[in-house]
């Protein structure tokens, strides 16, 4: 059988997907951000917040049949690439891609969304080196909209008792829980992504119910890398958790950095 074009970009998924030649470019923060959000069956209506790429919701797309998926970003190059990357998968009859600001308006009804997920920017624009690059900036950087901004517009969009996905720094843990609890949104489940086994959080993914009940399951940590120096490689964990890191290392972003926004991401 002859093996047609879409079905090897999905195969090679997420190699060869359209990226900016210079810019922001995906990271493996959003391979981990679509793993998290699909470990249970994704359904109803998904909306990706800075969608940039489309690599989340294209890679939950690949593993999820039932869902159609909107992709929200304001960086209209991103965009450009995001509708490349659902041609070429051949998802055309399945996302949508809108531009619109974190901040609003999004042109979306209110509790619309089954499922909402965000890799915002994550650095304050007082504490750090702005990029040349303006792409890299709106990703890295809360330079237009902020965290409070994404988990407002994410609270405003997503159905009752339907949850929200955030990947982050862990170091702003506590910011971003008590944000979420003020959008309504009950945090039910973090997950700390470690570089390594002796090494602080570095990232953290967090679960959110909309008016869900108390109780929080705080998962065991997930280490990332393994050996040293030259023998550095991913952890098996990591590879088991979301076995496309290998792919992600493989197409040279193995170095790529975790700093946030999808497209307002690498």
């Amino acid at each position: 059988m002859t093996t047609t074009a879409e079905e090897q970009a999905r195969r090679n998924f997420p190699r060869g997907l359209s990226q900016p030649e210079s810019g922001f470019r995906f990271s493996m923060d959003a391979l981990l951000l679509a793993a998290f959000a699909g470990r249970e069956r994704v359904r109803g209506r998904v909306l990706d917040l800075g969608t940039g790429c489309g690599v989340v919701g294209l890679g939950l797309a690949l593993n999820h049949p039932d869902f159609f998926g909107i992709g929200l970003d304001l960086n209209p190059d991103m965009l450009r690439h995001a509708r490349e990357n659902v041609r070429r998968l051949g998802f055309e009859e399945r996302f949508a891609l809108l531009r619109a600001d974190a901040c609003g308006p999004w042109g979306l009804a209110p509790e619309s969304m089954d499922l909402v997920l965000s890799n915002p920017p994550y650095r304050d624009p007082g504490r750090g080196r702005i990029c040349p690059d303006e792409s890299k900036t709106l990703a890295r950087f809360e330079h237009r909209a902020g965290l409070s901004d994404f988990v407002r517009a994410a609270g405003y969009l997503v159905r009752n008792r339907k949850s929200c996905v955030f990947i982050h720094l862990a170091e702003r843990i506590d910011e971003l829980l008590d944000l979420l609890r003020a959008s309504r949104l009950q945090p039910k489940e973090v997950l700390f992504v470690h570089q390594r086994h002796d090494s602080t959080a570095r990232l953290v993914l967090v679960r959110a119910l909309k008016n869900g009940g108390p109780g929080l399951a705080v998962h065991p940590p997930l280490i990332l890398h393994e050996g040293l120096g030259s023998q550095t490689r991913l952890a098996a964990s990591a590879l088991a958790f979301c076995p496309r890191l290998a792919c992600n290392a493989d197409s040279g972003n193995r170095n790529s950095r975790t700093n946030g926004g999808n497209s307002k991401k690498p």
